[in-house]
């Protein structure tokens, strides 16, 4: 039995129906194409820091590196680069969930279906309160242990382990803030959804309290 080759229209025609199917598939609650900007003062100080250490980290990086080339070091310079950037994560992890811009793969938005969407929304934000709470509380407990035993961190600058441990606690606590407010918005956008079940519901614009 001989089988034809496709040809190029037949690819043509294939690729065409792929993409009709493509735009047919239903528009996600959450608009993926525009990136919301946090909107509680707390989570913006922590980002707007965490911007800041990025700048300098990269500026040290360059110094160091052009340091070494002439045959100059610079003391606990990879200590120092590995805990700025344990830094920067903990500072913008509390922005990037007030703005609900974590990764995400939105599986239950094809389903086409509102209120199964808000609900699994919620479902997500209780998931992210109970892993914000454990967080928060176990970086108070190691915060009190290295402040009640003064460790010190290994490596070239032996730095008291209490001043990574604090800035981790800070930011975990932002964390949890934003988290509850996200909760919150998120509950009201399930209420709005209830309110008008045929109508699609856009990603929240107000917060649950006004912006300082």
């Amino acid at each position: 039995m001989s089988t034809r080759e496709p040809t190029g229209a037949d690819r043509t025609d294939r690729l065409d129906s792929a993409e009709a199917a493509l735009e047919t598939l239903p528009d996600t609650v959450n608009d993926t194409t525009d990136i919301s900007a946090p909107r509680w003062l707390p989570e913006r100080l922590l980002e707007y820091l965490g911007a800041v250490m990025i700048i300098v980290l990269s500026v040290f990086i360059a110094v160091t590196v052009v340091m070494r080339f002439s045959g100059h070091g610079v003391l606990g310079a990879v200590e120092l680069s590995a805990l700025a950037m344990v830094l920067i994560t903990v500072l913008v992890v509390p922005a990037a969930t007030a703005a609900d811009d974590n990764f995400k793969v939105e599986i239950i938005d094809m389903l086409d279906r509102p209120r199964l969407v808000v609900a699994g929304k919620i479902i997500g934000a209780v998931v992210q309160l109970v892993v914000a709470l454990f967080l928060t509380f176990s970086a108070l407990e190691l915060l009190v242990n290295d402040w009640t035993t003064k460790t010190t961190m290994a490596g070239e600058l032996a730095l008291h382990r209490y001043w990574l441990s604090a800035a981790v606690f800070i930011g975990f606590a932002v964390l949890l803030h934003a988290t509850v407010f996200h909760l919150i918005t998120t509950i009201r956008s399930a209420r709005a959804v209830a309110r008008h079940p045929g109508t699609r519901q856009a990603a929240p614009t107000t917060s649950p309290r006004e912006e300082a």
